[in-house]
């Protein structure tokens, strides 16, 4: 898809937890589970635009949710009901789920501000006829849990809500399992998934310059048939298999 802005204007855009924010708009492009958007920021300091990742598509009402970490999230958090502001075309590869198969079960394992695009994943499984449930882990205030359409278990590192660990801890404590795996969140806890895991598509959270493959700001390696190689996540992923991975110490 050649790479195009559209001007939206703000609907909503609210704390639903300790820094993090949901924000949504009308939105006229088709969105694949696991893309995201760049945001533009109105301020002209602020040049590099803020990719995130789709958390639910639903008609024309396109819903993102973000963490406020750094000066330019901060900023977009400010913007109120009626601001406009500029969003890119759909960006990366998503989730592969023309491999997924009716009938079959689904789990999602998730953690942090990672959880958002699962949620958007978890519509498009069901309604492709597979039976989904939610791994979500938390450091402290939980975020989106009712919003998922399945079953949810809920893990947080200081024991304040649900199974006190991460979430592989509860995933081996309950000894779940499915028929396809898929994640988002922090480093550590993918490759931790993915070596549990091995076949888990991981949407990898990279920090991104320019969002479209020129800065060469968000690269991974992975294993290919005639050895490493150094993969674009904005372009060739975020969506990668977890056995493919090469994680750096």
């Amino acid at each position: 898809m050649d790479k195009k802005i559209e001007i939206v204007t703000i609907l909503e855009n609210k704390f639903i937890a300790k820094d993090v924010c949901e924000i949504s708009f009308n939105y006229s492009f088709d969105v694949e589970p696991g893309q995201f958007v760049n945001l533009y920021l109105n301020s002209k300091d602020k040049l590099l635009p803020r990719p995130i990742s789709v958390c639910r598509k639903e008609g024309d009402l396109l819903t993102l949710v973000y963490g406020v970490v750094g000066k330019g999230t901060e900023e977009l958090s400010s913007y109120e009901k009626g601001c406009k502001i500029r969003v890119s075309t759909p960006l990366g590869q998503g989730f592969y789920l023309d491999q997924v198969e009716r009938g079959k079960s689904a789990m999602l394992i998730g953690g942090g501000i990672g959880i958002p695009p699962l949620l958007e994943l978890s519509y498009a499984l069901l309604e492709k006829g597979v039976r989904v449930e939610a791994v979500l882990g938390f450091k402290e205030q939980p975020f989106l849990i009712d919003d998922f359409p399945c079953n949810v278990h809920l893990a947080s590192d200081e024991g304040t809500v649900g199974f006190h660990g991460n979430v592989l801890d509860l995933i081996k404590a309950k000894g779940l399992n499915a028929d396809y795996y898929f994640s988002c969140g922090p480093k550590a806890m993918l490759k931790a998934v993915a070596e549990y895991f091995p076949d888990v598509q991981l949407s990898m959270e990279e920090r991104m310059g320019c969002g479209y493959g020129a800065c060469l700001g968000c690269v991974c390696k992975t294993k290919e048939a005639d050895g490493i190689t150094r993969k674009k996540v904005c372009q060739d992923g975020p969506v990668f298999w977890g056995r493919d991975v090469v994680w750096d110490e």
